[in-house]
């Protein structure tokens, strides 16, 4: 209704004269208590020059209602409210139509227009209207506020007139935000903006703390509240259970649950993701807490776990190692000659060695027996040796091993069964050794007796002298200087 009434209105207007311009602003901004101009220019036709005048602002957007803010001619046509507190800030017959309103009341927001009057035939209401929003509040802006970067909060505050007192911006902000502060004003037209500007390098436990940049005014002042919201890489990064804050590791045992929580501070929030031997298990995004719950643990869940936090600004990682507590399992026999087996056969005389073996966490303690004797014993360890270094026929039966943790036990059996050796192989091999040795004896008597033979024709043949001598009797033959004794058999 109301576009369609000031559609016909332009529409008659225009056809009325060509001359009749306004020009004034869509919208105005000012704050409660202060003052505000909203800036008016006008035009009418020129024979209406030297005619008297009348201007009237009227709060509100159709002509003719019983609304007015201000009027030139006779202010008890202006609404109580406005009573000593609208005027004009220049002249009329200049084209100046600005108003000017004092000591701003939240009720005086809405629409406003201005209308020349001549007489009664020449008459104008310029549109469109300017809409005035009364604000009690400063304005803050700011960039992306990044952890360890120089950065401004800037607090603003526009005013269109300058008839009391300028505003002073000041900044509440806690003892730990350390910042220095620069006051500027500037002027845009009829628009004075008052700006305050914190420079800051915010850290991580900035993040949440509240700034106030207060507006303040002799009678009134007013604040707007800024929370910080510092970016930064993930850190921090811890990795809990239900039952262990920020271990590196963590006992379970096995066919319980476990539940392990990842968190770590960073904003934005980031994705973090659970990997096991480089395999995703879990993943979130844009969360910093994330849950790995395993419902039923195995020993095969037991290795390293990787939890990676990842936003905008950087990553960060963390380990967990997760080891799975069971019963003694998987009880194996291993010799050098078989593996896994339940039985054994071992020739008399002969040594064995059968090592029994078993999987578990903790460590076993395991026990070697022989007719419910304990032959060996070992603490802590999941592997055993039996050694028999000379097999006789007593040794044959049942070995038992058993493997026993605090979580339970097991146990495995194996049967030696041993083998006498063959009389008539025992007979061949002793003859065999004993012709080998006649045969080695009578080479080393052999070996001798050509030796001293030799031995006896070197000496004869450089001329010495020799003695023989028999049982019955004893010959001595002289030759040089030397003599010897040859005793015969």
């Amino acid at each position: 209704m109301i576009g369609k009434s000031y559609f016909l209105l332009s529409l008659l207007q225009v056809g009325l004269s060509q001359e009749w311009k306004g020009d004034t602003p869509r919208e105005v901004t000012a704050h409660e208590s202060s003052c505000v101009q909203i800036p008016c220019h006008y035009s009418y036709p020129s024979h209406l020059e030297n005619q008297p005048r009348g201007g009237v602002w009227f709060n509100n957007e159709e002509w003719g209602s019983s609304s007015t803010a201000f009027h030139s001619q006779d202010h008890s046509h202006e609404l109580p409210r406005f009573h000593h507190r609208t005027r004009l800030s220049g002249d009329l017959k200049d084209g100046d139509c600005s108003l000017i309103i004092n000591n701003i009341r939240r009720e005086d927001a809405g629409p406003y227009y201005f209308r020349i009057e001549f007489d009664n035939r020449n008459s104008y209401s310029y549109y469109p209207v300017t809409q005035l929003h009364v604000s009690d509040k400063p304005t803050i802006f700011t960039a992306e506020i990044i952890v360890g970067k120089l950065v401004d909060v800037s607090c603003t505050f526009n005013t269109t007139c300058n008839g009391t007192a300028a505003p002073v911006l000041t900044w509440d902000t806690p003892t730990d935000v350390r910042g220095s502060v620069s006051n500027t004003v500037t002027q845009h037209g009829v628009t004075l903006t008052y700006t305050s500007v914190l420079t800051l390098i915010p850290s991580l436990k900035h993040h949440g703390h509240t700034l106030s940049c207060r507006v303040r005014y002799p009678s009134v002042s007013s604040e707007r509240t800024f929370v910080l919201s510092v970016q930064d890489a993930p850190q921090n990064l811890s990795i809990n259970s239900l039952d262990v804050i920020n271990a590196s590791s963590i006992n379970i045992i096995e066919g319980n649950s476990a539940v392990i929580i990842c968190s770590v501070e960073s904003f934005p929030a980031s994705n973090l993701t659970w990997r096991h031997l480089n395999v995703p298990m879990n993943r979130t995004s844009s969360n910093n807490e994330l849950w790995l719950v395993i419902p039923h643990v195995t020993s095969r869940d037991t290795g390293d776990y990787q939890c990676a936090a990842e936003n905008e600004h950087g990553a960060v990682e963390g380990f967990i190692t997760i080891t799975v507590e069971y019963a003694p399992q998987n009880l194996s026999f291993t010799s050098l000659d078989m593996i896994n087996a339940s039985s054994i056969n071992i020739i008399e005389g002969n040594s064995t060695v059968i090592i029994c073996s078993v999987e578990s966490f903790p460590a076993s303690n395991l026990t070697w027996q022989h007719l419910n004797v304990p032959m060996n014993r070992t603490i802590s360890n999941n592997k055993l040796w039996l050694v028999i270094p000379h097999i006789t026929s007593r040794d044959t039966g049942d070995y038992q091993c058993v493997a026993e943790n605090e979580h339970g036990a097991v146990e495995g059996f194996i049967t030696i069964t041993v083998e006498r050796r063959d009389s008539s192989k025992w007979t061949v091999g002793l003859l065999t050794a004993g012709i080998m040795l006649s045969v080695f004896l009578a080479g080393i008597l052999i070996f001798i007796c050509v030796r001293k033979r030799k031995t006896a024709m070197e000496e004869r043949g450089s001329g010495t002298n020799y003695i023989a001598l028999t049982p019955r009797s004893l010959s001595v033959k002289h030759q040089g200087k030397q003599n010897v004794l040859i005793t015969e058999p």
